[in-house]
């Protein structure tokens, strides 16, 4: 064996353990993160109490931030990882402030942490987002914080859909208003499109209905009880356009892997493949043109992911989303613009937790201290 080839081995194998290196300490990192962070959240959620009870706006809007903290930090995991994120479509900025539905195509786990990353720029609404997830998500450590935020927790199946559409009735009409919630995160799907898409394609077949490839056909059924419960009235009071408090708008959001290749959670917190981008591709609509009969809002919905169908088979063929699809009079973004985090915002989030976590631990070894 030549001296190159002992080299070449020795450079593999110094790459390799430096690899293997970088993973392990991003594993620990997002382990530790999740130590110092949701404890710390907790205790703040208890000490904050007394605000709950004096000045309840003013406990959820600092609930609210907390929450918006936590997320970015998810975010944060794929962007220090090099996995990019991009967003291109239409301008949707008058949005942040009013009440909405945001509808998203599903792929894989890391679609929720994505979308914390990518929504932490636009206003307020990460804070006053109630999302719709799958009930699994509550057993775990950030799923008790979105629990406590007001979150609703989806069990799927037939046999749960009546019971779960009824919880999520319940759930808004004393959750929704009374903790300031603004956008409702809603993946029409029902579930990753791997797991669904032969059976959409089935039903698709003998229906009579759009074939898909890269979405599934959508449910209607959450949708429905979101516009009964929270939408605007369907005979508006003097004409008005919106009322507060009501739905105003519905937010459509597609996301595209790059080769259609999607991430997922342990992708993202442990970076074990190459810089990967991510591109979002925003479209809205005023929910007064959304249909609230059934058939109607169910065929509203099979058009909206049939034209995502058309624009990720745009996006995989192409790399890009296609150009000039926003309607007349709307803004858009045709190139897509990266979303960038600030090292430093970042860094004094980090730094509230820690402290945060060192306090309270000071705290309890000095109670301890005193009882013993």
């Amino acid at each position: 064996m030549g001296h190159g080839s002992v080299a070449t081995r020795l450079l593999w194998l110094v790459s390799q353990t430096w690899y293997l290196l970088m993973i392990a300490l991003r594993v620990a990192f997002v382990l530790v993160n999740n130590l110092y962070v949701v404890p710390a959240h907790f205790v703040w959620i208890l000490c904050l109490q007394p605000v709950r009870i004096a000045r309840p706006e003013l406990f959820w809007e600092l609930e609210g931030t907390m929450i918006k903290w936590m997320s970015a930090q998810i975010g944060w995991w794929g962007y220090s990882a090099g996995y990019k994120v991009y967003e291109c479509g239409e301008d949707i900025s008058h949005t942040y402030r009013d009440e909405a539905i945001v509808i998203v195509n599903h792929q894989s786990t890391a679609d929720v942490a994505t979308l914390m990353g990518a929504l932490q720029h636009k206003g307020p609404v990460v804070k006053r987002m109630m999302w719709i997830m799958d009930y699994i998500l509550l057993y775990t450590n950030f799923g008790l914080c979105s629990w406590v935020h007001g979150d609703f927790f989806l069990q799927q199946g037939q046999k749960y859909r009546k019971t779960m559409l009824e919880s999520l009735k319940d759930h808004l009409n004393t959750r929704y208003f009374s903790r300031n919630h603004q956008w409702i995160v809603l993946f029409p799907e029902g579930g990753f499109l791997r797991k669904r898409r032969e059976r959409s394609q089935k039903y698709a077949r003998k229906n009579n209905l759009p074939f898909l490839q890269h979405v599934v056909l959508p449910r209607t059924g959450a949708m429905k009880t979101i516009l009964d419960s929270v939408g605007p009235p369907l005979t508006p009071t003097h004409g008005a356009q919106h009322i507060n408090g009501h739905v105003k708008w519905i937010v459509d959001i597609t996301i595209g892997y790059e080769h259609g290749k999607p991430l997922d959670i342990q992708t993202l917190t442990s970076g074990w493949r190459a810089p990967y981008p991510t591109t979002l591709h925003y479209r809205h609509f005023p929910s007064s043109e959304v249909p609230r009969d059934e058939p109607g809002l169910t065929e509203w919905l099979y058009e909206r992911f049939a034209e995502k169908e058309e624009l990720l088979s745009h996006f995989y063929s192409t790399g890009r989303f296609p150009a000039g699809t926003a309607r007349p009079g709307v803004r858009t973004t045709d190139e897509a613009v990266e979303i960038t985090f600030s090292p430093w915002w970042m860094l004094s989030i980090h730094l509230f937790y820690l402290c945060s976590t060192a306090l309270q631990w000071y705290a309890v070894s000095t109670i301890l201290q005193r009882i013993l």
